[in-house]
């Protein structure tokens, strides 16, 4: 069996998998040295086409173009084995161009310079099958920079220059991934948690009593005399005027006690555990499994233990009837609903109405009162 893998744990995974992926280097800059022992820095742009620069760094020997734009084939750089750097200006062609042309005549880099500004611009390529046989790394710096790097630090001048990158990370380019991820995570929880909240409230919908179906219940205003006498929740006497719930079970309740009760916890009777009310939701989902030849209860009557055994039931019908039929065995066994010689001799009934049973015991009126056999043989 597969299982998900948690929305928090999968975006905890996605981070560092973007932190590790390897992106191009943003910014960087030229460090020039001459044999004078004079060294200089000046701001570059890596282009945004042919090969990266190294992590450490690319040093080599810098030469200027012939013909300095670069938009026709320039001259080869000196014949030897070090690493030579082209110097080419801007304009009249497009950059992937002028650094094809570069790496033809044999440069393994390339500074391109802008002309009469010191902006710096990110190199883009133009033709999309050129930019493919392009290897070498290049990027752009400011006009002041090529005045000095011409100026002193050229291979004629005896100075050398390294290019070095600077990786930072850039956040703008994987926030909008990032940020989507933890959107779509957050939605599919936030899904997850109102599906659950929608289900708990339907299922504790069908385990309780809406006002329409509590108003169903007859209310009984209870007289002195009546059959019930004492409130099996709140344990009080009825008084004369106090309204009662009479239960389909012929248990009765104080309305005030019994409908918090069928409301808000169970609509079952709290001492018999008998169902009060069946809503269609409850016929519905427990005939969900091939209920079809069974017969609804009619609303307002309790199911009896006979009608429970012969419906078809599902796997939570049957745990639940075996919860309800071991309570009503319970109760059964209860002083509140079995005759005792409190109740045989006339005491309270705890809300049932069923009629008390003679005063005297049976025992009793068996054996004879000694009194009246006294009085009898006086008689006599």
């Amino acid at each position: 069996m597969t299982h998900a893998m948690h929305p928090p744990l999968l975006a905890g995974l996605l981070l560092p998998v973007c932190l590790l992926l390897e992106f191009p280097a943003t910014t960087g800059y030229i460090h020039a040295m001459s044999d004078r022992n004079t060294s200089m820095d000046f701001s570059d742009l890596p282009a945004m086409f042919g090969g990266p620069l190294p992590r450490n760094g690319l040093m080599g020997l810098l030469v200027e173009a012939k013909p300095a734009n670069a938009c026709q084939p320039i001259e080869a750089p000196p014949s030897n084995s070090s690493v030579f750097i082209a110097l080419i200006q801007r304009y009249e062609c497009n950059f992937d161009i002028k650094v094809y042309h570069a790496q033809q005549a044999g440069f393994l880099a390339v500074v391109v310079h802008n002309v009469g500004s010191d902006t710096l611009l990110n190199m883009v390529w133009d033709d999309k099958e050129l930019h493919k046989h392009i290897s070498i790394p290049s990027v752009f710096t400011g006009e002041t920079a090529a005045t000095y790097l011409r100026k002193l630090f050229t291979y004629e001048a005896g100075g050398h220059i390294i290019l070095i990158p600077e990786y930072i990370f850039p956040l703008g380019y994987y926030l909008i991934p990032f940020t989507g991820v933890v959107g779509i995570v957050i939605a599919v929880m936030c899904t997850i948690l109102i599906v659950r909240c929608v289900q708990h409230r339907k299922r504790m919908r069908r385990n309780r009593l809406s006002k329409e179906q509590l108003k169903k219940i007859p209310v009984h205003k209870y007289k002195k005399g009546d059959e019930f006498d004492v409130c099996a929740i709140c344990l009080e006497e009825y008084e004369d005027g106090d309204c009662l719930r009479i239960l389909p079970c012929s248990h009765a309740y104080h309305c005030k006690c019994v409908d918090p009760w069928l409301t808000q916890t169970k609509k079952t009777c709290p001492v018999c555990k008998q169902r009060v009310f069946r809503s269609p939701e409850d016929s519905d989902s427990e005939g969900e499994e091939g209920a079809e030849g069974r017969s609804p209860t009619p609303q307002g009557e309790a199911e009896g233990p006979e009608q429970r055994r012969r419906r078809p039931q599902t796997l939570e019908d049957d745990e639940e009837e075996v919860e309800e039929e071991e309570e009503e065995r319970d109760s059964e066994r209860t002083p509140l609903l079995r005759s005792s010689p409190a109740v045989a001799l006339g005491g309270p009934s705890f809300g049932s109405m069923a009629h008390s049973p003679p005063s005297s015991p049976p025992s009793l009126l068996a054996e004879g009162d000694p009194a009246e056999s006294s009085q009898g043989a006086l008689r006599v």
